[in-house]
């Protein structure tokens, strides 16, 4: 005969209950032996019928289909993930591993990039930086960079407009200006 342990410990709990009540418990005898299975959860068997335990064979029914079901996915379908802190990649954090990003100058950061020199020419205003690559760029009013743009180019600096994931800041992104040394 098996005997599942939480079951005999639920009987022997409701047993002593009752005879502390005052009530003496009836001494099983043949009639009253189980003879079912406990782990077939045919739990009116055990106890004799005078407990109601469907509410317990439910919880665990309910606790075997969960674990069945196994991992948990969640497909955004273009919404955000909710389950992402909304403050990652804040400005001052890592930049991006290098061999995500495309390579020449759509693959730079605008802190990536040292100002070189500034020329005037026929067709508009050009400046040479120098990238992480240390090679050497011509950019103008437009480019676009891995995180942001040239917004303007003045005869003794160059304005980036780079894009932030901040949400604190009113604006999505922020004005930075390079200007060349002496």
């Amino acid at each position: 005969m098996n005997w599942n342990p939480k079951v005999a410990g639920a009987v022997v709990l409701l047993l002593g209950w009752v005879g502390a009540a005052g009530a003496q418990a009836p001494t099983p005898g043949p009639e009253a032996t189980p003879t079912a299975d406990a782990s077939t959860g045919d739990l009116d068997a055990i106890t004799g019928g005078d407990i109601d335990v469907t509410s317990i064979e439910q919880i665990l029914r309910g606790d075997q289909e969960s674990m069945e079901g196994g991992f948990f996915t969640y497909d955004p379908a273009g919404r955000r993930d909710p389950f992402r802190s909304l403050i990652d990649n804040l400005p001052g954090e890592e930049p991006p591993d290098a061999a995500e990003r495309p390579p020449g100058l759509p693959g730079m950061l605008v802190e990536e990039l040292t100002l070189q020199g500034i020329i005037q020419t026929p067709g508009g205003i050009l400046a040479f930086v120098q990238g992480r690559d240390n090679l050497s760029y011509i950019i103008r009013p437009g480019t676009k960079l891995y995180n942001g743009e040239v917004l303007e180019i003045q005869p003794r600096k160059v304005i980036f407009r780079q894009q932030t994931n901040d949400p604190k800041q009113l604006k999505p992104y922020q004005d930075i200006v390079r200007e060349i040394a002496d």
